[in-house]
């Protein structure tokens, strides 16, 4: 998109009180001088979100999440910076005229261009030339008509090593191709990445495409049945969902997602009158997919294979998706099948009626899997049996389920249900053990890291609000970093979050607007925002400012899951991802120090 000039930006941003249009989605109280509410971006009881009308931001002291009212509506809507100036634009009625655009060399556009012209080529060999007929006699026979590829601009790569490359090489560079993952360079020349496979184009939510995966066919092909792009600029396949863009209408409509395994399985459900499903590509879900999925809707419907694999692959995402809140319901496929073998063998409607009728709620599907399924004649198998499902139930289920399906198993392996309670009380009891175990590693890990001193965090703070005000180099590396920071004073953190407002609405920063935003400033404060004394830029200083606030940051975070891990609500995979992460938070203030430790030796 465009960008907008600055003159336009501010008459956008002067007329977007941040009050009136955060109160459309938020319910609003006076506190003091600002207005407090629950946050959007977070689940709270106790408001911690505040808005301030005199200063024209936003800041919730929960979650961290701040800024003015362009990106309040870019982070509540999903939309970038541009995308969120011209939703204001209309809200206030404010036309925006060509004379209003500036523009600029944008290098995730010209991918963008080069990824359609690419599905385009690819689209065109499939069905219009004769390059793709055996591509496409292949597609008939699985029972795709070309209406149906058509829409989702299926294609064909061609056999030739450089076809694609010598369609796009005229009027595009051999780096931006090399960086798109379409071409690899070889000794002395070029080839394109994919050669005689189908070709799916991955889309992102706004419809661009932004990465592709190529598929065999032919019987004599022993190559790997998917390859995909590698990760670009422009795509990380575990941050999408192919045909999440097309489903989107469906979605809200039916309030559900359909998740499935593979592109073959959501284009037959698409035919079958099944317009919600989207998949992962093949891949195990990811955490950022989950979440990508409790944007649009709390309930999902997993319909993976119905083999054994499918069905592993079903319980994993099972417990992902809970882990985000989902409501989740599986769809069984009989006989082993997967969801397009069954639409081809059997019919549309029949999977629309186990779609509709025929869904498994999450724990009647764990039991079926963990004890419905197992020879539960076997000693060694009911008590694998018990202790699995035990595992999950102490998880993920509240006091009446356990109860149903510990009485249930007791039905099914003929065994008194006091004795299995008793099983299950001592299971808690262990578990509760290797849970202290756990945190009192965690408790040694935070004795044992040294501490960076309140006085230290003061410093780097006022010294990166000074970098910011005063050195303009400095302004896209701080920037860049705002969300690995984290500010103790509360004060100082506005001074930082009114600065990058002002940056990012191409204002100039110099004492007059300063004081334009902050009409109570002392002589001290004012400091802040003037050079320093013979100060020069020192990228090493700044450097140093930021790592010593990331640090700040993730203490801050390690300290909170310490809490939560130590307060014994979370078990499983739960504690296991909060252990996890805890980690990895006290592994990236290790490199940092090293990394400052390295630094000195060399200086």
């Amino acid at each position: 998109m465009p960008k907008i000039s600055p003159d336009k930006v501010e008459e956008i941003i002067q007329a977007a009180d941040i009050v009136d249009v955060i109160s459309e989605y938020v319910a609003l109280q006076p506190a003091g001088k600002s207005m407090k509410g629950l946050c959007p971006f977070h689940s709270e009881k106790t408001p911690s979100f505040s808005v301030s009308k005199e200063r024209q931001i936003f800041n919730c002291f929960g979650c961290g999440e701040k800024g003015g009212v362009v990106q309040f509506i870019s982070k509540y809507k999903h939309l970038d910076y541009w995308e969120s100036l011209r939703f204001l634009a209309d809200k206030y009625r404010i036309t925006i005229d060509n004379d209003d655009f500036i523009q600029a060399q944008d290098t995730s556009k010209r991918y963008f261009q080069i990824n359609d012209l690419a599905k385009q080529f690819y689209n065109l060999q499939l069905l219009n030339l004769e390059t793709g007929k055996n591509a496409l006699e292949y597609l008939k026979s699985r029972g795709f008509d070309e209406l149906t590829l058509n829409n989702f601009e299926v294609g064909y790569a061609p056999k030739k090593r450089d076809a694609l490359w010598e369609n796009l090489s005229k009027n595009y560079h051999d780096y931006e191709l090399v960086n798109l993952g379409l071409i690899q360079k070889r000794a002395n020349d070029y080839s394109d990445v994919f050669n005689n496979r189908i070709m799916f184009p991955i889309k992102n939510e706004q419809g661009k495409v932004v990465g592709f995966s190529g598929r065999i066919f032919a019987k004599d092909d022993s190559g790997a049945k998917y390859v995909n792009s590698a990760q670009t600029e422009t795509f990380k396949k575990s941050d999408v969902l192919y045909n999440l863009n097309r489903a989107i209408p469906a979605i809200n409509q039916s309030k559900r997602i359909v998740l499935m395994e593979g592109f073959f399985d959501v284009i037959s459900a698409y035919q079958a009158g099944v317009s919600e499903a989207v998949c992962s590509m093949g891949t195990a879900l990811t955490l950022n997919q989950a979440q990508l999925i409790k944007k649009y809707t709390d309930n999902v419907v997993v319909c993976y294979d119905g083999d054994e694999a499918g069905i592993k692959a079903a319980y994993k995402a099972l417990l992902l998706l809970s882990q985000v809140g989902l409501e989740v319901k599986i769809a069984l496929m009989p006989n082993g099948m997967d969801p397009d073998d069954y639409i081809q063998k059997e019919s549309k409607s029949g999977f629309r009626n186990i779609l509709k009728n025929q869904l498994l709620d999450q724990y009647d599907f764990v039991y079926e899997i963990l004890v419905s399924r197992k020879d539960l004649s076997k000693p060694i198998e009911i008590e694998k049996a018990k202790l699995a499902l035990f595992d999950f139930l102490d998880r993920n289920a509240s006091s009446t389920i356990r109860e149903i399906y510990l009485k249930k198993f007791g039905v099914d392996t003929s065994v008194n249900y006091e004795d299995i309670l008793a099983d299950y009380h001592s299971f808690q009891i262990d578990n509760a053990k290797l849970k202290n175990i756990q945190k009192q590693k965690v408790v040694n890990s935070i004795e044992s890291k040294p501490q960076i001193t309140n006085k230290a965090y003061e410093k780097a703070m006022k010294q990166l609000i000074n970098y910011f005000a005063v050195f303009e180099e400095a302004r896209d590396i701080i920037e860049s970093k705002i969300d690995h920071i984290r500010f103790e004073n509360k004060r100082y953190q506005e001074f930082l979050l009114v600065l990058v407002m002002l940056y990012k609405s191409n204002r100039i920063i110099n004492e007059v607007e300063i004081n334009k935003e902050f009409a109570d400033l002392t002589d001290e404060e004012l400091l802040l925002f003037r050079p320093r004394k013979n100060a020069v830029y020192n990228e090493k200083e700044l450097n140093d400012c930021i790592e010593t606030l990331m640090i700040n940051k993730y203490d801050f975070e390690a300290k909170q899951l310490f809490e939560e891990i130590r307060s014994g609500m979370y078990s499983g995979v739960e504690l296991e991802n909060k252990q996890r992460r805890f980690q990895e938070l006290q592994n990236y203030k290790i490199i940092i120090r090293r990394n400052r430790n390295v630094k000195k030796t060399n200086n």
